[in-house]
């Protein structure tokens, strides 16, 4: 306020003067003068007129006062740099008394110059810009400016630099301690075989990493079944006849659709370092007669349409394997040719499945895969055939095995669980219903299955001859069949699986087992287990321990592998401990109250 009025008064009192130049003949400059005669100012104006000629004048700022301003060229003050209170305007006449038609006029040479003093960028007959008075130049306050930014930058790149190695820190804290990383754990029975087979899993040996969009159990069990879309493969499909009546369909794979079919690999190293896309999927017609052969088997009415069959197909053909898909009698467009329904406790689709391939390539080892109920089929035919003293599988893979019918169906009757139960009933009906003409006088006008048991009780255990569901399920329990098995074969689950029920008894029987392993993680679903990065767009976890396993068990063996098939003792095809209906349905009948959970468990 103090400086504004400065100015106005120093204005107000300007008169004009002319000052003759003696140097040169150049017209006179027009110059100014503060006359104190032409104020009309009291004492506190005159003293602020005395204090602002001495302060915006020559003395203490602008030229002598202040070396850094010799080369500042921003707008000074009202007062020139000439001598005394005299301010120097060297502007154009039209801002002069004398008027527009007066012309212009140089200043007077600023002999300053020549004592060091005076802006040196001011030359004769330039001109200065007029300006407010200021105590400071603008280089001040450019000056004081790039100080202050130095110095916030210098803040604020310290304070980044602390952030980024917090949240460095932070991301290795959470990589170390992921929730969504699941690190797997193997129940085997500590066999030189199955430490060998385990060993050559580096699936096993590594965390397993789920989406972190996708971690919920049963957004993994409904976005699997996804993968069905995300890969197309070409079928030629074979009906084998089974010794019961029934029929299934094997889907043979040709190749890959859409895509040109890969060269079949040279090493099982070249197959192991293959990646699991469609392009790398060989033609069939290309592999040798020696290939093995690799057969998947679904779950409830599935077929090989469905993602996991396909993927876990793509899985065994990128390796060089012979892939077939296995449809149990009456899914995915396969007749039903008998009353006989399929179910985990027959293991008859299974077996015409394996016999119709050493039929067909003799000279090739057979591996199976299955998930879901798949899984109680398998291990069913592999009790069975090994308990008679014969061994035609070279390895299994059983994914997502629910590991106590018992607890796995209680489980599904109450919660979230009746969701699955009502979804499953719903697709045993529609079963029945496309098969009514063949099954329709078993069930009658009256069937109207509303849960997995009313199916059960109603179609299943009339046509397979079970006295009742519990008897059914005690058959096929894997809890009970596991110490018969005599192939390498590999459990894979979930703990977070819906499906899974109680795994202690199952896990008791496999830590007393030589050939068999169980492998879980934290979270994965059921028949998902979809991967970080991956997600439905390619092969899910267990697809790539399915490959690494039964790769395993075509490999060489050391001398204490083998010893373990050799040290133990010869099946007698007579004894009453084998696996086969007949022997089970005399021994069921023979404990009290139908048997029992307990007493079965004891054989």
């Amino acid at each position: 306020r103090e400086r504004g009025r400065i100015d106005a008064i120093l204005f107000a009192s300007m008169e004009p003067i002319v000052e003759a130049d003696d140097t040169d003949d150049d017209p006179p400059s027009r110059v100014w003068s503060v006359s104190s005669s032409a104020m009309n100012l009291d004492a506190e104006d005159e003293e602020l007129v005395t204090w602002a000629a001495k302060v915006y004048g020559r003395g203490d700022f602008g030229r002598d006062g202040d070396a850094s301003s010799k080369e500042d060229d921003s707008p000074r003050s009202l007062m020139s740099e000439n001598e005394g209170d005299v301010v120097d305007f060297t502007t154009d006449t039209a801002d002069t008394t004398g008027g527009a038609d007066e012309p212009a006029r140089e200043s007077p040479a600023d002999d300053s110059s020549e004592k060091g003093g005076g802006d040196k960028d001011v030359t004769a007959g330039q001109s200065r810009r007029l300006g407010r008075g200021s105590i400071f130049t603008s280089k001040d306050v450019r000056r004081q400016t790039v100080v202050i930014a130095k110095k916030a930058f210098s803040s604020v790149a310290s304070v980044g630099l602390g952030l980024g190695y917090l949240a460095y820190l932070r991301v290795r804290h959470r990589e170390q301690n992921d929730p969504n990383s699941c690190t797997p754990f193997v129940v085997h029975g500590g066999k030189a075989l199955t430490r060998e087979l385990l060993s050559r899993c580096p699936s096993l040996q590594r965390e397993y990493e789920l989406p972190k969009w996708c971690t919920n159990t049963h957004a993994q069990t409904l976005i699997g079944y996804g993968r069905m879309f995300t890969i197309f493969l070409e079928y030629d499909r074979q009906l084998v006849r089974c010794a019961d009546g029934g029929q299934v369909g094997l889907d043979w794979l040709v190749k890959a659709r859409f895509t040109p079919p890969a060269r079949p690999p040279s090493t099982p190293e070249e197959a192991a370092n293959r990646a699991v896309v469609p392009h790398n999927i060989p033609a069939a017609c290309d592999l040798p007669d020696d290939a093995p052969v690799f057969i998947m088997l679904h779950g409830i009415n599935g077929g090989s349409h469905e993602g996991p069959t396909k993927w876990a197909v793509a899985t065994g053909a990128v390796r060089g394997w012979r892939c077939v898909a296995l449809n149990l009698r009456g899914c995915n467009g396969v007749p039903l040719s008998s009353a006989k329904v399929y179910c985990a406790a027959s293991a008859e689709d299974v077996r015409a499945a394996v016999d119709a391939a050493r039929r067909r390539y003799p000279s090739a080892p057979i591996l199976l895969a299955g998930y879901s109920l798949g899984t109680y089929v398998i291990g069913t035919y592999l009790a069975e055939e090994n308990s008679h003293g014969r061994d035609p599988v070279a390895g299994a893979v059983l994914v997502s095995c629910p590991l106590d019918p018992h607890s796995s169906h209680a489980g599904l009757n109450r919660d979230a669980g009746l969701v699955y139960n009502g979804a499953i009933t719903a697709e045993l009906r529609r079963y029945y219903r496309k098969h009514v003409d063949v099954v329709g006088h078993v069930g009658g006008a009256g069937f109207s299955a509303k849960l997995i048991r009313d199916f059960e009780r109603e179609l299943i255990v009339a046509t397979h001859g079970f006295d009742s569901v519990e008897e059914y399920y005690h058959y096929f329990a894997p809890q009970r069949i596991i110490p018969s098995i005599r192939t390498p074969t590999l459990y894979v689950v979930a703990k977070d699986d819906p499906f899974l029920g109680e795994h202690e008894q199952c896990e008791a029987a496999i830590r007393g087992s030589s050939h068999v392993a169980l492998a879980h993680v934290r979270k994965g679903g059921h028949v998902a287990f979809l991967e970080k990065g991956v997600g439905v767009f390619g092969p899910c976890w267990t697809d790539k321990v399915l490959g690494e396993f039964l790769a395993s068990t075509l490999a060489p063996r050391s001398a204490a592998a083998r010893a373990v098939d050799k040290a133990l003792p010869p099946v007698n095809p007579q004894n009453k401990d084998r696996i086969s209906r007949s022997v089970f349905g005399a021994q069921w009948k023979q404990k009290p109250n139908g048997g029992g959970k307990s007493a079965l468990l004891k054989q």
